[in-house]
């Protein structure tokens, strides 16, 4: 199976909400349907305002055209500190793979 990696965009942005929503599922954050429609939303505002400007990005995995795992990196600035002194961060966040393409 050929896997094609590439940098996610907003046509991604549907998938990208339900591979979210699929990871909080696994990781018992969400624990019924009830917010699910709130949080789908929250999502979809958080990333369309987010990744156009490029604070955060997102990688998929593809077979077939159809995306099978995703990645997010998030940037954030903390004040300057010796090592780093314009204080940009980033950190590595929702790495989801869909559990048949585990392994």
């Amino acid at each position: 199976m050929i896997f094609n990696l590439r940098q996610a965009n907003l046509q991604d942005l549907e998938a990208l909400i339900q591979l979210r929503l699929e990871l909080l599922r696994e990781a018992g954050e969400i624990k019924d349907n009830s917010d699910i429609a709130n949080l789908a939303e929250a999502t979809r505002k958080y990333l369309g305002e987010k990744m156009p400007p490029g604070e955060f990005l997102a990688w998929v995995a593809e077979v077939d055209s159809q995306i099978v795992a995703t990645s997010g990196l998030v940037f954030f600035q903390r004040p300057p500190y010796n090592g780093n002194l314009s204080g940009l961060e980033a950190y590595i966040m929702n790495v989801y793979t869909i559990p048949i393409w585990r392994g």
